[in-house]
């Protein structure tokens, strides 16, 4: 039955991936469409809950011209400083409530009321736009049993090429529902006329306590990581204590459970620190995406090369010089080919640069080589006792049990 669900829903999930939506006849950027579902549900929702709590439409109407000039402009400083276009929701949720607190400063307007409305409204908006990232791979999660596939279609658009045809986690999706049932409680604090402040306060400590967890699912290598924490992360926690000493200030409606999530969440960060550092392992450092990509493409570096090859005849050896890749981490790897007259073998040669690697990371090392070149075949990790170890590769096709009797 399990089996049965989950091959179901990774089909489903299949039909939906596409880099481009059809309207009347014509192909759309999905995630552009998404987007603009995503502001005109917001604007809709934001005028609702205006107009039922009495509030100024007119004032309302310049908060959304004002979110929209800051998201613009957050986004082109963003392109001039890193030379990529790029939206980080973080970024722009904090730009577009400061922005909304001085305008509603400004003109002596009751602060509250109107940012419950347009933290809803931020929600709205990215629960559309995190389908969107679904739709085209970004934000994208690590590969999982149960999934999506993405296509060369979504690589051409900036995907992470290496994942290409491997199931990855759909987190876009989870944080997508995540946020939907956060906006849909908030409106129920402000159509039963809770405080103002309730709903700002319940959202940003819910989403927060969503997206740390989120956070160790994602798998595409773009996001920064400071401490082995990624950047959502730490913008969760801050988020979290700033409410925090909001409400123990007196300028947002009280909740112990409030103060007990962001302890909690706090304690969470220091305990998986703190495992971290004390486990030999660092697999938490091997698996982290930005060092997944730097095997990726160390082993493009290095296959590229024609000198990049070992060819073992009758147990002799006869190579040229193989390059060997770095990555940042200080782990070596060289590829080659183990061949004679009947056998082709795929060879990695994996190492630490400056130390002897356990079987531990060279395993972990492995299984990342195997998942990020989508390797089928029987695999063996053999080593020679030196701390080089040598992971072998050889297709379906190539007589798997004489070779495992050979070897």
């Amino acid at each position: 039955m399990k089996l049965l669900i989950s091959v179901r829903l990774n089909t489903y999930l299949n039909k939906l991936i596409r880099s481009k939506i059809h309207i009347l006849h014509k192909p759309w950027p999905a995630y552009q469409v998404c987007g603009y579902t995503g502001l005109t549900q917001a604007m809709i929702l934001g005028m609702a809950l205006t107009a039922y709590l009495g509030l100024s439409l007119w004032i309302l109407c310049g908060l959304i011209g004002l979110a929209i000039l800051t998201f613009l402009s957050l986004a082109m400083v963003t392109k001039i400083i890193t030379g990529e276009e790029q939206l980080i929701y973080y970024h722009h949720e904090i730009g577009i409530m400061i922005m909304a607190t001085i305008f509603l400063k400004i003109i002596n307007h009751p602060i509250l009321p109107y940012l419950d409305i347009t933290i809803l409204g931020i929600g709205t908006f990215l629960f559309c736009g995190r389908v969107g990232c679904l739709m085209v791979g970004c934000c994208h999660g690590r590969p999982h049993k149960w999934g999506v596939f993405y296509h060369k279609e979504h690589a051409d658009a900036g995907f992470t090429h290496y994942y290409l045809g491997v199931r990855l986690f759909p987190i876009q999706a989870l944080e997508s529902i995540w946020v939907l049932m956060l906006v849909i409680v908030g409106c129920f604090m402000v159509l039963g006329r809770q405080a103002p402040g309730e709903a700002l306060a319940w959202y940003v400590i819910t989403y927060d306590i969503g997206r740390f967890i989120f956070e160790f699912a994602r798998g595409d290598p773009e996001r920064p990581y400071h401490s082995g924490f990624s950047e959502g992360q730490w913008t969760s926690v801050i988020l979290m204590i700033a409410v925090m000493w909001g409400e123990l200030a007196g300028l947002l409606p009280f909740h112990l459970w409030h103060i007990t999530a962001t302890a909690g969440i706090v304690l969470i960060m220091t305990a998986v620190a703190t495992n971290r550092k004390f486990r030999s392992s660092g697999k938490h450092k091997l698996h982290n995406p930005r060092h997944v990509k730097e095997i990726a493409d160390a082993i493009d570096k290095i296959s590229s090369s024609v000198s990049a090859k070992a060819i073992i005849t009758d147990g002799h050896t006869a190579q040229d010089v193989i390059p060997i890749a770095t990555t940042s981490l200080n782990i070596q790897i060289s590829t080659g080919a183990i061949k004679d007259t009947v056998t082709h073998i795929d060879h990695y040669a994996l190492s630490y640069q400056n130390r002897s690697m356990t079987e531990e990371t060279a395993r972990t090392v492995a299984d990342l080589i195997i998942q990020v070149k989508k390797l089928s075949g029987a695999s063996r990790l053999i080593t020679r006792g030196n701390g080089v170890y040598h992971l072998l590769i050889k297709p379906h096709n190539e007589g798997v049990k004489r070779w495992a009797s050979t070897l």
